[in-house]
């Protein structure tokens, strides 16, 4: 019978020790030690809060309303408080305000800014004493766990302020919000969104791209060098070709066409004969150029230009028409 005391003792025992630790956990992680006790962070001080954390900027004002309920009417003491390695410091704040027991009664304790041995990872406690003193524990307590940072400061160090972050929507805690691989500074470099997990395929995406009209870009170059080869008489024939290129075939070197040898092949495709505008019209040069080429030409008795009308008619010597006598001379030298 006194085995079974025993065991019971110690398993109650354990279930009180166990129960202990859950409710230390829970006052440490911010939640209050009664229901009836509720904590209100505001102010231009709250840079970021949410279900799990707060962070709070280090120059700003910050306040926070604490509303909770009483057994008495006596007057009430609130304190706000910083938690050191467990231990309640000195209170940086505390205010005297009177209560009615029938009702929840709401305090509001402000601060300007936060003392500069106040900063990064911190726990603050709202504390409510019972009487005008801080004497005694406190009636009711609650923890709330807050990052203290500064604006100008680079919390995640990837080269975005805090501030930046806070107006961009990201954590000012986390290099890389959205977990893409792309820290968020590189991607407002990029102009890329740090909360779209989707970067880096739009990236890939205009990677491939980007070859692809490089490589086309190469394959239009290519096709208008091998057009220009072959305006100059410069890409053998057999390229062309669809038969097999012989390697014995003769490759010797062919010179450019002279300006006037292109005008020689042209008047010899024409009988000879073309009016000098026909020829400007099938070289694309310039009249002036076909002017002193012409010139040249009959200079080393090439050719013949014969006045028709307003018009230059230009002949290989010997296929003159039989009907005009040409004039040998430089009068109609120009058009």
């Amino acid at each position: 019978m006194s085995s079974r005391v025993a065991l019971h003792a110690l398993l109650t025992g354990l279930l009180v020790v166990l129960l202990a630790v859950c409710l230390s956990a829970g006052s440490v992680a911010g939640q209050q030690s009664t229901p009836g006790l509720v904590v209100e962070q505001h102010g231009s001080g709250v840079a970021l809060e949410n279900e799990s954390e707060t962070y709070l900027w280090q120059y700003s004002p910050y306040a926070v309303t604490v509303t909770f309920s009483a057994d008495n009417d006596e007057t009430h003491t609130v304190c706000l408080s910083e938690v050191d390695d467990g231990t309640v410091e000195e209170p940086l704040g505390c205010q005297w305000t009177a209560v009615d027991a029938d009702e929840p009664t709401s305090v509001t304790l402000s601060r300007p800014e936060w003392p500069e041995n106040i900063t990064g990872e911190t726990t603050l406690a709202v504390e409510i004493y019972s009487g005008r003193t801080t004497n005694g524990e406190p009636t009711d307590r609650a923890h709330l766990p807050v990052y203290i940072i500064e604006k100008d400061g680079d919390l995640a160090g990837n080269g975005l302020t805090n501030e930046r972050e806070i107006e961009l929507g990201t954590h000012p805690a986390r290099a890389d919000t959205d977990d893409d691989g792309i820290t968020d500074g590189i991607e407002v470099m990029l102009g890329t969104g740090p909360r779209n997990p989707a970067t880096p395929y739009w990236i890939a995406a205009v990677t491939i791209g980007s070859i692809v009209v490089g490589v086309v870009g190469l394959m239009l170059v290519a096709g208008r060098f091998v057009m220009a080869l072959e305006a100059l008489g410069l890409r053998s024939d057999h390229e062309d070709a669809d038969e097999p290129v012989d390697p014995t075939a003769d490759r010797s070197f062919e010179p450019p066409i002279r300006d006037e040898e292109r005008v020689r092949r042209l008047l010899s495709a024409h009988d000879g004969r073309l009016k000098q505008s026909q020829i400007v019209e099938a070289t694309e040069w310039s009249k002036s150029k076909v002017s002193r080429l012409l010139s040249s030409m009959e200079d080393d008795d090439r050719i013949t230009r014969i006045r028709l009308g307003r018009e230059n008619l230009v002949c290989l010597r010997g296929h003159e028409p039989p009907d005009i006598n040409p004039s040998w001379t430089d009068d109609n030298d120009t058009e």
